[in-house]
């Protein structure tokens, strides 16, 4: 009788350490599963680079400015795309300083449409090619000094309050009436009370 209640609790003792082995080899696949691969560390690295990328050719891209006129963007591009991509980003905008949209004899054009020199905040010196407008907006460009009027259709010239540019007429005939409008962004503008 000793002798089986010996034999039982080898038996138990054996179930025991086998349930106990068991229970670690249970516990071990389960870390394996959850623990990622090398393989999945270089997928999820590789899929943070490309999505790193998208993010910055978008934010790039976002950052590109949309012409109506294409003979503004054309002379733009000349003076500002300083990364040579063929297109005017907001940084490259602002540091234009000066834009010649007058023809040349080589260069034969004539602007559709002025709206495109509000793109140019810090815009100094511009000369305004031939157009058909009458009409000249420039109340976004406060910091201009020089303007050139080169077109005899242009029959008014807005400007924004505060800005006093040196108006040069070499091949206009007639005279150019010249409104003020505020500018809120211009410095100064909220002590031109009109």
């Amino acid at each position: 009788m000793e002798q089986q209640q010996e034999i039982q609790q080898q038996q138990l003792e054996q179930l025991r350490i086998d349930q106990e082995l068991e229970q670690f080899r249970i516990v071990r696949e389960m870390e394996q599963e959850t623990r990622p691969s090398k393989n999945g560390w270089i997928v999820v690295l590789v899929f943070a680079i490309i999505t790193a990328c998208l993010f910055f050719a978008f934010s790039a891209k976002a950052q590109t400015l949309t012409f109506a006129d294409r003979n503004i963007e054309r002379r733009a591009l000349i003076n500002g795309d300083t990364d040579n991509d063929g297109h005017i980003s907001k940084a490259e905008a602002d540091s234009i300083k000066s834009l010649n949209l007058t023809q040349y004899r080589t260069d034969m054009f004539v602007v559709s449409t002025y709206e495109d020199l509000a793109l140019f905040p810090n815009l100094e010196k511009v000369w305004l090619g031939e157009s058909k407008l009458d009409t000249v907006d420039l109340s976004k460009n406060w910091k201009l000094n020089y303007v050139n009027i080169q077109s005899d259709n242009l029959k008014t010239l807005i400007l924004a309050v505060g800005c006093t540019p040196k108006l040069g007429y070499p091949m206009h005939s007639g005279e150019i009436l010249v409104k003020r409008i505020k500018n809120p962004d211009a410095p100064g503008a909220m002590f031109f009370p009109y």
